[in-house]
This record gives structure tokens, C-alpha cells and sequence, in this order.
């Protein structure tokens, strides 16, 4: 019987999302491609739904990553560092869609049914601005007005010829509301 890690689990499991769909790939499909049991297989996962989310969960967290973990240069003002994060934050997400637009939207779509999961992204974008800006309960509020270049419900607007010039406004707007 094959070892089990939660990678080679994750790596199975978007191939055959790929080949075959969210909705009919189920559980057998991914236990007999790794070479184990069905009843061994949930030993791992509890059931479809577990995981897709712990799949979605490692997505986002991986994409996330550089995000959350950026720090402004010391020799820039906060305004400067807030808008370069935001900046970030828009190509970072422009990437991922361009990179693999069938994974972007898988993980996009089921993050979407997942609230839970886009509420607590959500938030820790939010704590990003507010310890970003030192602008205490407004991160929130900035991650909203810049929901255009993040969501990905807009994703297939993201090459728009006015896009650079669109955050730039939508920045302006917001700078001279925080100065």
C-alpha cells in the first residue's frame, strides 16, 4: 500500500479535478490513482468536501503567502508602502489568473461557496492595510475600494487598457481621504 502525504493527496486530486471536474471526481477516483483503499483514503479526509477545503485552504495560503508577509522598505513613507502593497496585491491575483486560469478558477469558485475561508482572506488582507497604514479599523474599508483588482469576479477585466491608470485613480481617491 502507497504512502500518503498531503501533497501527493493535493497533486492527485487537481489532476483529476482537471481531467474530469470539480463534481465528478469523487473519492474512489483519487484512492484508487494513489494506489490505496476507499476506507484508507478516509483516514485522511472525512469526506469530498473536507477535502476540497483543506485543497482550497493550501491555495490560498500559498498565494497568500508573499502578501501577507511583505515589509515596507524603512526608507518609504506610509502612503508609499501602502500603495505598493495594494499594487501587490492587484498583480499578485493578476498572475495567479494569468498563470493557470482553470485553477484560478476552481479554487476561486469553491472559495467563493466557502465564506468562512474568503471572510478570514478578507480579514487578513485588512490587518495587512492597517498594519501596513497604521490607520487603525480602516483596512476593511481600503480592501473594498480596491475589490476591483483583487476579486476574482473581475479577473477577465484585468488586461483592460485603463487598468494601471484605474488603480492609480481609485488610489488617489483613497490617499487624499486617509491624508
Amino acid at each position: 500500500m502507497a504512502i500518503l502525504t498531503k501533497e501527493k493527496i493535493f497533486t492527485v486530486t487537481e489532476e483529476i479535478i482537471m481531467r474530469k471536474g470539480v463534481q465528478k471526481t469523487t473519492l474512489s477516483d483519487i484512492a484508487k490513482e494513489l494506489g490505496v483503499t476507499h476506507a484508507a483514503f478516509y483516514k485522511h479526509y472525512k469526506n469530498k468536501e473536507d477535502l476540497l477545503q483543506q485543497l482550497a485552504l493550501r491555495w490560498l495560503e500559498t498565494t497568500s503567502h508573499e502578501l501577507l508577509k511583505w515589509e515596507a522598505p524603512k526608507d518609504v513613507s506610509t502612503d508609499v508602502a501602502l500603495h505598493d502593497w495594494l499594487w501587490l496585491l492587484a498583480t499578485t491575483k493578476k498572475k495567479l489568473y494569468h498563470d493557470d486560469k482553470r485553477m484560478f478558477r476552481l479554487y476561486t469558485e469553491y472559495l467563493e461557496r466557502t465564506q468562512t475561508l474568503v471572510k478570514d482572506h478578507l480579514n487578513q488582507l485588512a490587518q495587512k492595510v492597517e498594519s501596513i497604514s497604521g490607520l487603525e479599523k480602516s483596512g476593511h474599508a481600503i480592501i473594498t475600494a480596491f475589490v476591483y483588482f483583487h476579486n476574482p469576479y473581475f479577473a477577465d477585466r484585468w488586461d483592460h487598457e485603463f487598468y494601471k491608470e484605474t488603480f492609480e485613480d481609485v488610489w488617489n481617491l483613497i490617499v487624499n481621504q486617509i491624508s
